[in-house]
C-alpha cells in the first residue's frame, strides 16, 4: 500500500480555514458562452489543472492544534468535473450551482461544472479560498482555458504551465528591513463598524442577487472619473456608499465604511507569488461625516484615500505580520475562539477583480458573452459585493445566506448602485 502523502498546511489557509463557521471558503466563477465548448475536452483540460499542483487534489483536515493536507491520487472524475444538460437557460442553471461550497474536507479543491442546452452553456468553476484568493482564482480560471485550447489543438495538455513555487503569503514582506516591519504592527481596518441593515433577523436561504452595468455606461463613467484622477474601483466604492446611505434606516450623515481589497502580489519579486496564493490586503475607506452632497464629492473624496494607500510602498501590508505569526504559532482551537470577534468588525465589504477579457477566454472560437464572479457566500451580519467586468460589461453580485426580504433589499442596493453610476455617467 503507498503511504500517505501529508504536507504541513500553510499561514494562507490557516488563516482562511478559521472564517469557515462565517462564509463558505469558495471562490466561483460563471462563464456563459452562445454555443457548445467539447465536454470531453473540458473534462480533460479540467484533470489537468487539478493535477498540477499537490493541494488542487489534497484535503485539508486539522487536530485542533495544527492542520495539514492529504494529497490525494487518481481522484475520480466525479471530484472535479460534472456535466449537466438542461432544456432552459444553461445561466439559470449555472447560477443556482455556483452556490455550492469546495469544502476543505473533499479530495479536490477546484470544481467545474459544464451547462448545456442545444444551443448555448455555462462553466461552473468553483474554486476552494485555502488554495487561492479571487485574483489567483482568475489565474486558475485563464489555465483551464488555456488547459483546453491546448487539447483542442495538440490532443494534450503537456505544454500546460501553472505556477507551483512557495505559497507562504509571507512573500509579500519578507525582503523588508526592521524598520519597515515595524510600521506594518499596526490594525488597517477602519475603526468605523458599518452594518448591513437587514430587514429579518431569520438566517434564511442559500441565494445570489446580481445586477449590470452597461460598457457603454461604465465606459462614459470611467472617462468622467480619469479626469479627477479616480479610478473604476473609486467609482463603484463611492456608488456602494451612496446605495448604502440610501437605505431605511441608514442616517447618510452618519461615519461609514467600506472595506475594498488590494493585491499584495506587487511587493513579491516580479510582481507575482511563486505559488498559488491568498495574497489580498485591505484597501479601507471611511467617510467620518456620511456621504457629499454629491457623488461627484464622495468620488473625490474616496480616490483622495484611495490614491493615498497606493501611493505608500508598504500598501496593503499593514497588520500582515501580525496575522501571519498568529495564525503560523497558534493552535486552531485558540484561534476559532477568538476569530469571531475580528471578523464581526468586517460587515460591509467590495472585491473587484477587474475586467476579464472575452477574447482571452475563449474555448475554441467561443467566446465568453457574460458570466459572475461571487467570493465566499456570507452570513449575516456579513455583506459582499463581488464584482467582475466582461470586456467593459460590470456585474455585481451577492452571494449570501438571506430571507427572501433580505434579498430584495440587497437587489435594491445593487439595482442602486447602477443608478448612481448612470447618472453620474450622464452628469
Amino acid at each position: 500500500m503507498a503511504l500517505l502523502k501529508i504536507m504541513l498546511a500553510g499561514g494562507g489557509e490557516r488563516a482562511q480555514y478559521l472564517l469557515h463557521e462565517f462564509n463558505d471558503n469558495t471562490i466561483r466563477f460563471v462563464l456563459n458562452y452562445p454555443g457548445l465548448p467539447d465536454p470531453d475536452i473540458l473534462r480533460a483540460a479540467v484533470k489537468a489543472v487539478v493535477e498540477s499542483v499537490d493541494v488542487l487534489h489534497g484535503t485539508f483536515f486539522s487536530d485542533g492544534t495544527m492542520a495539514y493536507w492529504h494529497i490525494n491520487e487518481n481522484v475520480e472524475e466525479s471530484s472535479y468535473f460534472h456535466y449537466v444538460e438542461t432544456a432552459g437557460d444553461p445561466a439559470v442553471t449555472a447560477n443556482s450551482l455556483s452556490l455550492l461550497p469546495v469544502h476543505p474536507e473533499d479530495k479536490v479543491q477546484m470544481h467545474v461544472t459544464l451547462v448545456q442546452s442545444r444551443e448555448s452553456s455555462s462553466l461552473v468553476v468553483r474554486i476552494s479560498h485555502l488554495c487561492v484568493d479571487g485574483g489567483d482564482g482568475k489565474y486558475l480560471l485563464g489555465k483551464l482555458v488555456e488547459a483546453y485550447n491546448l487539447i483542442l489543438e495538440t490532443g494534450s495538455a503537456s505544454g500546460l504551465v501553472v505556477k507551483n513555487g512557495s505559497r507562504n503569503p509571507e512573500q509579500v514582506y519578507e525582503k523588508l528591513g526592521l524598520k519597515d516591519m515595524h510600521a506594518l504592527m499596526a490594525n488597517p481596518l477602519s475603526s468605523v463598524k458599518t452594518e448591513y441593515p437587514y430587514p429579518s433577523g431569520e438566517p434564511g436561504m442559500i441565494r445570489n442577487v446580481h445586477a449590470v452595468i452597461p460598457s457603454e455606461t461604465m465606459s462614459a463613467a470611467r472617462r468622467k472619473a480619469k479626469a479627477v484622477d479616480a479610478t473604476a474601483n473609486d467609482l463603484l466604492v463611492t456608488a456602494c456608499y451612496h446605495a448604502y446611505a440610501s437605505l431605511p434606516g441608514v442616517d447618510p450623515t452618519a461615519a461609514m465604511s467600506v472595506s475594498s481589497m488590494m493585491d499584495l502580489r506587487r511587493h513579491c519579486k516580479d510582481g507575482d507569488s511563486e505559488g498559488l496564493c491568498n495574497m489580498s490586503g485591505a484597501l479601507p475607506t471611511t467617510l467620518p461625516s456620511g456621504i457629499g452632497k454629491t457623488f461627484a464629492d464622495t468620488l473625490a473624496e474616496i480616490a483622495g484615500q484611495t490614491r493615498a494607500v497606493k501611493e505608500d510602498p508598504l500598501a496593503g501590508l499593514e497588520g500582515m505580520p501580525i496575522m501571519h505569526g498568529a495564525t503560523r504559532t497558534l493552535p486552531i482551537w485558540l484561534l476559532l475562539k477568538v476569530i469571531g470577534k475580528v471578523y464581526g468588525s468586517l460587515c460591509l465589504g467590495l472585491t473587484n477583480l477587474g475586467n476579464l477579457s472575452c477574447q482571452a477566454h475563449a474555448l475554441g472560437d467561443l467566446l465568453p458573452n457574460g458570466g459572475m464572479f461571487g467570493g465566499p457566500l456570507k452570513k449575516k451580519p456579513g455583506m459582499q459585493i463581488s464584482i467582475i467586468s466582461f470586456d467593459g460589461t460590470c456585474v455585481l453580485s451577492v452571494v449570501g445566506q438571506y430571507t427572501k426580504e433580505d434579498a430584495a433589499m440587497l437587489q435594491g442596493t445593487l439595482d442602486a448602485m447602477v443608478r448612481e453610476i448612470e447618472a453620474y455617467a450622464a452628469e
